[in-house]
């Protein structure tokens, strides 16, 4: 997945490119046409130069007096630039050695500018101009030619001052803009950062934080005014669940105590210890049914420093006449002192109580239930009892879920355990204990050291 800052650094990259070829391109042009238009402008200046010196002797013959350094320029070109001057017909009456090109042009032009290639598509190429004078009705035709081989030496003049100018600067410049804009385009999303980090603080907890649409870019505002109303009514049905948990706690648990109380006030104790203990088992499934239910809205629980070894002696005092109640034994191993971790002790009690419940129930009479807590910091909760077979352990913590369906409960203790480990940053598993039962593990993070 892309970021939005690198999408629109890419696009301005090549923006930047594009826009940069094409400005390049127009210049080029530009002095391509610079060029042509001051050579044609040069040759023509040439050839009225070379035409001024034209006149007619006393025969009315035409003569052609040029001075000495003019003749000379010609001579020592070698053939790169050459004149000459031609009738109307085209005969050369003066020229250089060789003259200029004969051309077909109309007699009513009085100068012009022209080109052509003399070797095909060879390298070379000619440009020329061409004056008219007239002398009394009579016409003559002044030629200057220049091979491009001489010619080139203004585009090559250009080029050499434009790259010592600055040309050269252009590709610094290209990535110092690319750059700056990059940086700006991250100041430009910074509010967008913001509103990120706090929405990642939101949990049931916190239901009633919003969005916020300050300094945030105009197109993202709806964005964020969506995120805020669908915030809105999350936090109403999270309010309204909240309240139905509470009620229904009052409405399933006074009943089910005046229910309990009417049974021990009954005077045949037979049937009354059947009843009681049905509606103990009810009364835990409730119990576990609301505890899930507040569960899936339970905000994330506040760590403190917690000593796993204060949690296993308060769950097995509390467990304890369970235990003994039944025929079982309950017993905690620890030779190694306080077990120190940061979580939330309530969570944490809650999750260890539903595993030795869960232990107690499956252990044998005459058996125990052992506690033991480890330096890794873990807590392992050991039975004798059948074990859960390999096949069944993806799916012990799935809820209402059970592997023996005439099974006591609702399914939901071992979901619940994994719901808050879960929430504690902790993770829980199952194997085969060293009794042939099964083996509960709670894990949790180190508590930090103090310095």
């Amino acid at each position: 997945m892309q970021s939005i800052s690198r999408r629109i650094f890419l696009n301005l990259a090549i923006t930047t490119v594009i826009t940069t070829s094409v400005a390049y391109g127009w210049i080029y042009w530009q002095a391509h046409s610079t060029e042509i238009a001051v050579r044609q402008r040069a040759l023509l200046d040439q050839a009225k130069i070379m035409a001024s010196y034209l006149a007619l002797d006393e025969r009315g013959e035409p003569t052609h007096n040029l001075p000495p350094t003019l003749v000379e320029a010609y001579r020592s070109t070698t053939g790169y630039h050459r004149y000459a001057v031609r009738d109307q017909a085209g005969k050369v009456l003066f020229g250089s050695v060789p003259p200029a090109a004969p051309l077909a042009f109309p007699s009513q032009l009085t100068q012009m500018a022209y080109d052509y290639d003399p070797d095909g598509p060879g390298p070379l190429h000619v440009y020329g101009a061409s004056v008219r004078s007239d002398f009394g009705g009579r016409l003559l035709f002044t030629q200057v030619e220049q091979d491009a081989h001489d010619a080139l030496y203004l585009t090559t003049a250009v080029n050499e001052e434009f790259l010592t100018d600055g040309g050269w600067l252009q590709a610094p410049f290209l990535f110092a803009w690319l750059g700056v804009s990059m940086l700006a385009v991250r100041r430009a999303l910074a509010p967008i950062n913001r509103v990120s980090r706090v929405a990642e603080n939101i949990d049931p907890a916190t239901p009633d934080t919003r969005l916020p649409a300050d300094n945030v870019p105009t197109e993202v505002v709806p964005l964020v005014n969506a995120i805020n109303r669908a915030l809105d009514r999350l936090e109403h049905g999270l309010m309204r669940q909240r309240e139905f948990n509470a009620d229904a706690a009052h409405q399933l648990r006074t009943p089910l105590a005046v229910l309990s109380a009417n049974i021990q006030a009954m005077q045949d104790k037979t049937v009354p210890a059947k009843l009681a203990y049905d509606v103990e088992l009810m009364s835990r499934m409730v119990h576990q049914l609301l505890l899930f239910a507040r569960l899936e809205t339970w905000p994330r629980p506040r760590e403190e420093g917690v000593d796993l070894m204060d949690i296993a002696t308060d769950v097995a005092n509390n467990l304890a006449p369970l235990a003994l109640a039944s025929g079982k034994h309950l017993e905690i191993v620890n030779g190694i002192g306080p077990v120190c971790v940061q979580s939330n002790a309530e969570a944490l009690r809650a999750a260890l109580s539903n595993l030795v419940e869960n232990a107690i129930a499956h252990t044998p009479s005459a058996t125990t239930v052992s506690i033991r807590l480890t330096q890794e910091p873990a807590i392992e909760v050991t039975d004798c009892g059948p074990g859960v077979p390999t096949e069944q352990r993806d799916r012990i913590f799935e809820r209402f879920w059970k592997g023996d369906r005439n099974g006591k409960g609702a399914g939901l203790g071992l979901a619940i355990v994994k719901h808050i480990m879960t929430a504690l940053q902790g993770s829980v598993s199952i194997s085969d204990s060293p009794s042939g039962g099964a083996a509960f593990t709670l894990r949790f993070p180190p508590c930090p050291k103090q310095t």
